[in-house]
């Protein structure tokens, strides 16, 4: 299984080609799970086995109860990926979205290709009356986590602290 998203556009090429945000189809289900293994490699994590992955995002992509995935494509290469999962609790109160992925093509940052793909986001949270959208960032002394925190807070997040987490075997 190959780890290529299906793009290889230069700088130069990025700026010329124009590209839209759409929902995932179960058929591109490698593709999702290729820009999440890209998006992993990137904070220098290691990725789960290809098929995993793409089952995770086929049943994702599959189920809008549980949450949404959109592709950013710009004529056919996909260049930008946003995967969030719908959550219930007490303390919202109710369902919150939760971005669990979301990886730009290095040609294609400061593009507002993840501004796209996050108003995607926001405008599936309205049709299904989700209030409020969460992320974790990154891990501290990430290279580019201050870059990551400014996209966000540019693309109107506030902080709400770190996130813990139990891994359960």
């Amino acid at each position: 299984m190959s780890d290529r998203t299906d793009v290889e556009p230069s700088a130069s090429l990025a700026a010329a080609w124009r590209w839209q945000v759409r929902p995932a189809s179960p058929e591109e289900a490698p593709v999702v799970a290729a820009a999440a293994r890209a998006l992993l490699r990137e904070l220098n994590a290691t990725p789960p086995a290809p098929d995993a992955m793409e089952t995770a995002a086929r049943t994702l992509i599959s189920d809008r109860d549980a949450g949404e995935v959109f592709l950013a494509d710009a004529g056919g290469a996909i260049i930008g990926m946003l995967a969030a999962s719908w959550q219930l609790a007490i303390h919202v109160p109710g369902r919150y979205g939760l971005i669990q992925d979301l990886w730009v093509h290095r040609d294609w940052r400061s593009q507002a290709v993840g501004h796209g793909l996050i108003e995607a986001l926001v405008a599936a949270a309205r049709r299904q009356q989700v209030t409020r959208i969460e992320v974790g960032v990154p891990r501290d002394g990430w290279p580019h986590l201050e870059a990551t925190r400014r996209f966000y807070l540019r693309n109107d997040f506030g902080t709400i602290g770190g996130r813990l987490r139990r891994e359960l075997v």
